[in-house]
């Protein structure tokens, strides 16, 4: 069983995009809102923070950097840990136009402070630095898929180091037969001592088939591990669009794959399993109701046995309403359980534009609602009940 909340902006306007982006940790949630205009400026962008109290979910906070500017999209992306929000912003200007940058922020009682402005140290126009980010206690890694490294749009991930209450940069991550446009970097996890970086765009398999690339910490640095490509890999399939990882587990998105008598962009999710330092493919998941055009993979997340997989354009409740299913690990095969939609599912609301999960409780991005205004956007948070 789910039981299902709904959060939306206090001060909501039409065309916000709430839920463009989402996290969650614990007791608090973290929603992105990338269109929001303030001081007469548009589409600065904010955060909203919510926590579990007596009597729910509540906003706590609405995050605004300072400074900030007309066009920044803050909140395009964001991550959560502890009593620490990073909001990414890629088309903030300080480094060159559209460089992008990152902004730390922090709960200490009960009010949230920008702490840091954080931007690539070789930073460039048209990074897109805070495209994808993925936070623990001890390591941000923020994923710039438009840098030139060193081939045009070949992407790169930075990762930051936490010491004396501060992220210091710690090392830049390229993929070392990275090409022009792989865009590596479009999406980052982490979980431990183990970086994922997807480079969806990379054409060793196919044109824009797809490829992920794995790190680990040795204790001092990063280490090349892997490269995990799909067996059946086709073109444009975009694989490492959205990559999850969850100890030796890793989700990967490959959400335009093309699925023989189904369709064209249907979608489909593979799963690597490591032993002993070495990755490989264990299941490829797909819809079990797939269609053309769901998408099935857009947001993929991983918690213990469990796999959150969304699919924004599924049809059941609407045109493009949306629906999140989710698998279980069962006698170490991945098998699906269940399906679940917006209890006020309406077409076009796109409801799994992205998931976060935490422990037993996931957040379901939804951009597109329009409950305060068209496009204003929502979020769902699933608490599901053991």
């Amino acid at each position: 069983m789910a039981v299902q909340h709904k959060l939306l902006a206090d001060d909501g306007k039409a065309e916000d995009q709430f839920g463009y982006s989402v996290a969650v940790d614990g007791t608090t949630a973290l929603v992105g809102a990338h269109k929001v205009d303030a001081n007469t400026s548009q589409d600065i962008g904010a955060a909203y923070l919510y926590t579990l109290g007596a009597s729910g979910w509540e906003q706590q906070a609405k995050l605004i950097a300072q400074p900030a500017s007309a066009g920044d999209t803050i909140g395009g992306n964001v991550a959560l840990k502890n009593n620490i929000a990073m909001l990414g912003a890629i088309n903030r200007d300080d480094k060159g136009e559209n460089a992008g940058a990152v902004f730390a922020f922090e709960r200490t009682e009960n009010s949230w402070i920008q702490k840091q402005i954080l931007t690539a140290n070789d930073a460039k126009a048209g990074d897109a630095f805070g495209q994808s980010i993925a936070l623990t206690e001890q390591f941000l890694v923020i994923g710039a898929p438009h840098s030139d490294a060193p081939h045009k749009d070949s992407g790169s991930a930075y990762v930051y180091e936490r010491e004396n209450n501060s992220w210091h940069f710690q090392s830049k991550l390229t993929a070392r037969d990275g090409a022009d446009g792989d865009l590596f970097g479009i999406s980052v996890a982490i979980d431990g001592d183990t970086i994922l970086v997807g480079a969806d765009l990379n054409d060793e398999k196919a044109e824009k088939a797809g490829a992920v690339y794995v790190y680990q910490f040795d204790g001092k640095k990063w280490n090349s591990q892997a490269k995990l490509m799909a067996n059946d890999a086709g073109n444009t399939d975009i694989f490492g669009v959205r990559v999850a990882i969850f100890g030796d587990t890793a989700l990967i998105s490959a959400r335009r794959d093309d699925i023989d008598g189904i369709g064209k962009d249907a979608g489909s999710a593979y799963l690597f399993e490591r032993t002993n330092d070495k990755w490989t493919q264990t299941q490829k998941l797909v819809a079990p109701d797939a269609k053309a055009d769901d998408r099935f993979a857009r947001g993929v997340a991983l918690s213990k046995d469990m796999a959150f997989i969304t699919a924004m354009h599924h049809d059941e409740k609407g045109n493009n309403a949306g629906a999140l299913y989710l698998y279980k690990k069962q006698q170490g095969q991945w098998q699906y359980a269940s399906k679940v939609f917006a209890n006020d599912a309406a077409p076009e609301d796109r409801f799994g534009w992205n998931i976060a999960v935490s422990n037993n409780t996931a957040i379901i991005a939804t951009p597109h609602r329009d409950d305060k205004g068209e496009g204003s956007g929502a979020a769902y948070i699933l608490d599901l009940v053991e």
